[in-house]
């Protein structure tokens, strides 16, 4: 029998790759104060470096929290914390890194105290929003609501039932997409949740996602 690798290198992996492109990151944020203000085509350069570094920023954290989950444990949730302040900052890293030109975020939800784990939970925000910004056409919707048992994160598209459909419905595809649905289901799953996908069987299927995580 092969030895199996040992999940705290995914983590080694991930922290050595943030390490690397932060000071990349950094260092293009001083260059690009630099530019002279004529200089649109630099500018233009400068800014796809800034989103392509962000992407390796975001796998960092995706590599992070896949180590943590393979270890198995329970995870540690911590104190209560405002779940929409995190929800919102990971939405809008991922969305800066991944949207297309004329496609526009819009966050929506009052302030929620949950625990949740923090690195797990925020790179399944980040995951799901890229997702969504793959197939959305000019709005990506990302909202938050509560009741006395359960809250709610919902993403919606504003794409057709069809296009959905063919990101989502095929969950045991070998598609990007569909891992990426897998991933953000695991940790859900491990926050004691679920996550409801679209009824794509229906008349007129929603073109949504939702995280359900109870209170």
């Amino acid at each position: 029998m092969h030895p199996k690798p040992d999940p705290r290198f995914l983590s080694v992996t991930a922290h050595d790759l943030r390490g690397a492109v932060g000071v990349l990151d950094g260092a293009l944020k001083e260059l690009s104060r630099e530019l002279p203000k004529d200089s649109p085509d630099a500018a233009k350069l400068y800014q796809m470096m800034g989103r392509s570094s962000q992407r390796l920023l975001l796998l960092g954290d995706r590599l992070s929290s896949l180590a943590t989950l393979m270890d198995g444990s329970d995870l540690e949730l911590g104190e209560p914390l405002d779940l929409t302040a995190l929800v919102n900052e990971a939405a809008r890293r991922a969305f800066s890194a991944h949207a297309r030109r004329n496609l526009e975020l819009r966050l929506e939800g009052a302030p929620v105290s949950l625990a949740v784990h923090t690195q797990t939970f925020a790179a399944a925000i980040s995951e799901l929003t890229a997702l969504f910004c793959s197939f959305s056409r000019s709005e990506l919707l990302v909202s938050i609501s509560s009741d006395a048992q359960a809250v709610r994160i919902e993403f919606a598209s504003d794409n057709n039932a069809e296009s959905v459909r063919r990101a989502l419905s095929e969950r045991s595809a070998a598609t990007q997409a569909n891992a990426g649905i897998a991933f953000v289901e695991a940790v859900v799953v491990r926050h004691r949740g679920s996550l409801e996908l679209p009824a794509l069987e229906h008349e007129h299927p929603k073109t949504a996602v939702v995280m359900v995580l109870a209170r």
